[in-house]
């Protein structure tokens, strides 16, 4: 033991060095960084009885997101392709790794719930919705509650709770300051918690964002394999388009590498997404030939950049899940 202190005396300048480089290395800063992700072919993810083939293939374009050290924060800065945010630019707050992780795998849950139902009805075919939850995937600063990320609501004020709807109808007829009992699942287990409603720039409200997963009966039936590491609802157009194409007759990708982002409810509507640029930098390495994005600010988004990088690829932009069978329909398939 003598000896191992001498040797430290002895050494310390060195083991000093040693720790500064690695606190130099492994130190998080206040940023995070986003980078081209790839491709995923949910074509080759989608198991349906006795569905149909394609000669193409529907992709989800995802983006790499990075926490930021110090190497990592060099490395951006002379990467034109890598985009540096800080913590706290987005109105969802990453900075709690579980709740993040939650939030993510339940949106997925979500976007694949919507795009089958979706598609199975576009198609014609048999699908029935069995039960619906609502989870909690985030409380905004203003809320007043002790809800958390996770819980799904069972009933507010003895009122068993079905849908968002029914949330919206209980807090029109209370006033801001009143405060909601719910009771809530969490981990298999009950809890009683609380939300008072709260103005939110003119809006009665309780501050909470929700997942609506839907469980659901196909015929026929369907399966879609995600890895763990594949979260969010970014894909849920695409998913969406793939689906259909995979319980119906008509190859509507026409032999065509088709790629895309937007998020989709269960209306059909494309919802805009974040990262465009990266996406569609993905896309045209990947030689893809149709890039679905959604209509607006999206668009004009991928549509500046295109023209600044003289991509050739064509950008197609999408305000719904119809829109966009449509346009494959008319265009690529007749």
């Amino acid at each position: 033991m003598k000896r191992f202190f001498v040797g430290i005396r002895k050494n310390y300048k060195l083991i000093l060095i040693y720790i500064i480089i690695l606190a130099v290395l492994l130190i998080e800063l206040p940023y995070y960084i986003d980078a081209p992700g790839g491709l995923i072919n949910i074509s080759e993810r989608i198991e349906v009885d006795g569905g149909s083939t394609s000669e193409g293939s529907f992709n989800l374009t995802y983006v790499s997101e990075y926490r930021a050290t110090i190497p990592m924060l060099v490395i951006a800065i002379f990467n034109p392709n890598w985009t540096i945010h800080k913590k706290g630019d987005n109105f969802l707050d990453t900075s709690n790794h579980r709740e993040a992780v939650i939030r993510d795998r339940l949106w997925i849950r979500e976007s694949y719930s919507n795009a089958v139902i979706l598609a199975f009805e576009m198609a014609g075919k048999n699908v029935e919705i069995i039960s619906e939850e609502l989870h909690i995937v985030h409380i905004f600063e203003d809320a007043d509650t002790n809800l958390k990320v996770g819980d799904i609501i069972l009933s507010i004020n003895g009122t068993v709770i079905h849908n968002i709807s029914m949330i919206h109808d209980i807090i029109r007829t209370l006033d801001v300051g009143d405060k909601l009992e719910i009771l809530v699942e969490n981990n298999n287990s009950n809890y009683t918690r609380y939300a008072r409603i709260v103005n939110i720039k003119g809006s009665k409200l309780i501050g909470i964002m929700f997942a609506n997963i839907r469980e659901f009966k196909t015929t026929p039936e369907i399966n879609i394999s995600f890895r763990r590491t594949e979260t969010g609802s970014s894909g849920g157009l695409i998913l969406a388009l793939a689906i259909y194409n995979s319980i119906t007759d008509v190859d509507i990708t026409g032999g065509l590498t088709i790629v895309g982002t937007g998020t989709i409810d269960i209306y059909g509507n494309v919802g805009t997404v974040g990262g465009i640029e990266n996406k569609l930098m993905v896309a045209n390495r990947r030689n893809a030939d149709i890039f679905f994005v959604p209509a607006g600010e999206n668009y004009e988004e991928a549509r500046k950049f295109a023209t600044l990088m003289n991509y050739k690829i064509k950008i197609v932009p999408v305000s719904t899940f119809e829109e966009a069978i449509n346009y494959l329909m008319v265009n690529i398939v007749a």
